[in-house]
């Protein structure tokens, strides 16, 4: 009897710890069955190892398709607005060297306009003109006595002329009517 219990306990060999590990599955816990050599063991382990291998390289060449046509669109989208970006800017230059341009133009135009402003009030100066009539013209300054004066008194009522009253509808437009081209005359 001691045989056949020191068989059960020590027919296989234990290392490390024999506490159960919660995230270990139940086919880990199995050890490899005694008719495999641990050679057909390593034998199917490699195979499952190099089928993993194969599964991640067609998943990351799937991947890789999807991956670098993403990044050439986003690429080409970067570059696209990069290009926009630099046109903007030598617009904006152009504009600029253009609205100096302007200024400039509006400044020297704005002096003559001053040159100009100044002439004109010289050339009408009331004592020049005078000054120019008497000497150059020979012209007399009027006196208050040859000056007209003459009042006018305007009547504040309206005066109606003496119409026909009998006057018919047709003699009254054909009336109108000789009157038109005593308006443009």
């Amino acid at each position: 009897m001691a045989a056949t219990a020191q068989m059960r306990y020590a027919s296989g060999a234990v290392y490390g710890n024999v506490a159960y590990d919660l995230d270990r599955t139940a086919e880990e816990y199995e050890l490899p069955q005694k008719e495999r050599s641990y050679d057909e063991y390593a034998l199917e382990r490699a195979r499952e190892r190099a089928r993993e291998r194969a599964a991640a390289k067609e998943e990351a060449k799937a991947q890789a398709f999807g991956l670098p046509l993403l990044a050439i669109l986003g690429a080409v989208a970067v570059a696209a607005l990069f290009v926009v970006v630099l046109l903007g800017h030598v617009r904006l230059a152009g504009l600029s060297g253009e609205i100096k341009a302007v200024e400039t133009d509006i400044a020297e135009l704005e002096q003559q306009r001053e040159a100009l402003e100044i002439k004109h009030n010289m050339l009408f100066n009331m004592s020049e003109i005078e000054t120019y009539a008497v000497n150059i013209l020979g012209m007399v300054k009027a006196e208050t006595s040859e000056l007209d004066r003459s009042n006018v008194i305007l009547s504040d009522r309206a005066q109606i002329l003496n119409e026909d009253e009998t006057a018919t509808l047709t003699a009254r437009f054909v009336k109108f009517i000789k009157s038109i081209p005593e308006y443009f005359s």
